[in-house]
């Protein structure tokens, strides 16, 4: 494999976790007015959004992959530590 194909596969293999991102974070959107509805949205109650960040085996998407900012996605965390100890989600898929 030349030294081209090799630099060309490495950078598509860090675009796929762009590509993937299943929702973005209320801190990256325009209007900043609808932060606060948004981060209200991460509760242990709302199962919906939860299971969009949470793999088939029950581990959660990292921060790259999510798309949240390091403070909604410490909020996911305890929603889903919750959710798991409340029943609502399973531990392991």
């Amino acid at each position: 494999m030349s030294r081209a194909a090799q630099i060309k596969k490495r950078k598509n293999k860090f675009r796929k976790f762009t590509e993937r991102r299943t929702r973005g974070c209320c801190r990256t959107q325009e209007d900043l007015s609808k932060e606060n509805e948004k981060c209200k949205l991460i509760d242990y109650k709302f199962l919906e959004p939860l299971q969009k960040v949470v793999t088939g085996q029950g581990k959660l998407f990292s921060r790259k992959r999510s798309g949240y900012c390091a403070k909604c996605q410490k909020m996911v965390k305890l929603a889903v530590k919750r959710a798991r100890y409340m029943g609502l989600m399973p531990y392991v898929g």
